[in-house]
């Protein structure tokens, strides 16, 4: 009988093939577990008293902008970064100083932005318009969230408009 196959084991094909595998499952698997241990669970609310009650209270606070019928369009100007909020349907009890207004990425917290926007004059058709200043747009997708405290909150989805219409419930179609 004649031997064809004159190669030692390692110098062939077939074992690293088979080694390649698990090995790469074992790489894979590290690779995981360094990527979860240099980044924080940021889809987590961390409230004080609560995810529970912290969830309660924007459910309230969008119910509350509901039942007022509040509707904003905010603008966004790139070439400024001005960001101006009008309330232009529903009626407010008492027109506050400052209204907060969030940019919230849907998977990482530490891309989303907070502004505060105070109140300047009234439009032309009377509403009440507030300004503030952004120091860089952020580009993607983000949850918009204009606020007066707990009072009240108005939502939409963000893509980078220049122009968003903000209702409660996020339903940002046309006014």
């Amino acid at each position: 009988m004649e031997r064809e196959d004159t190669k030692p084991w390692y110098r062939q094909f077939w074992p690293w093939f088979i080694i390649a595998l698990p090995a790469s499952a074992v790489v894979a698997g590290l690779s995981t577990v360094w990527i979860s241990m240099q980044t924080t669970d940021s889809l987590v609310v961390h409230a004080e008293d609560g995810v529970r009650k912290a969830t309660d209270r924007a459910l309230a606070a969008e119910r509350m902008a509901a039942e007022m019928g509040l509707a904003a369009v905010v603008q966004i100007d790139p070439e400024t970064r001005v960001i101006s909020a009008v309330i232009q349907a529903g009626e407010l009890a008492d027109v506050p100083a400052t209204l907060d207004f969030e940019l919230s990425h849907p998977a990482f917290a530490d891309r989303d932005r907070h502004i505060i926007l105070n109140q300047a004059m009234a439009d032309d058709d009377g509403n009440p318009v507030w300004v503030g200043h952004i120091v860089a747009i952020p580009s993607g997708r983000f949850y918009a969230v204009l606020k007066s405290g707990d009072a009240w909150r108005v939502t939409a989805e963000w893509q980078g408009e220049t122009s968003m219409v903000l209702r409660a419930g996020g339903t940002g179609d046309g006014l």
